[in-house]
């Protein structure tokens, strides 16, 4: 416990620190390397790497090819919203102005995280209307695919 901890106090002080600047890597649909500190998007849940829907659609790959295009868009900044037991910090990034949670959830390339936050239900409601993304295959959501897997976020 107090390994993580210390992990997640210096992650937050290397991002609290951490000027403008282009993040170099999408880990995964919702995650980042930010700088050399891995930040998760607040607020959303995104397909695991290698999750893929019944029927045959590669969620995890898209997804995290969808981030990685908007990471390209312009310069990322990430405002710090806090982090978890385990380790991870969380912040609301964006890229040349845009919220990269946002566009990742109205897309339909990751869900809204309610039990965190109502700030992506409406991105949310949209993608699904539109039948896009996750909301357009046979999906399971990835908090479930995650369990069912054994995998930890």
């Amino acid at each position: 416990m107090i390994v993580i901890l210390r992990n997640l106090i210096a992650g937050l002080a290397m991002l609290a620190a951490a000027p403008l600047a282009r993040a170099q890597t999408a880990i995964d649909g919702d995650t980042v390397d930010y700088k050399g500190v891995v930040v998760h998007l607040w607020g959303i849940d995104a397909p695991e790497n290698g999750q893929v829907c019944t029927d045959g659609w590669e969620a995890g790959q898209e997804s995290r090819a969808a981030l990685a295009r908007l990471l390209r868009a312009g310069s990322v900044e990430c405002r710090l919203q806090g982090g978890d037991s385990s380790g991870h910090v969380a912040a609301v990034c964006t890229a040349a102005g845009k919220d990269l949670a946002a566009v990742m959830v109205r897309t339909g390339m990751a869900w809204a995280q309610v039990r965190e936050t109502e700030a992506y239900v409406v991105q949310e409601a949209e993608a699904m209307s539109a039948v896009r993304g996750v909301h357009a295959h046979s999906c399971e959501k990835a908090w479930e695919w995650r369990a069912k897997h054994d995998k930890k976020h």
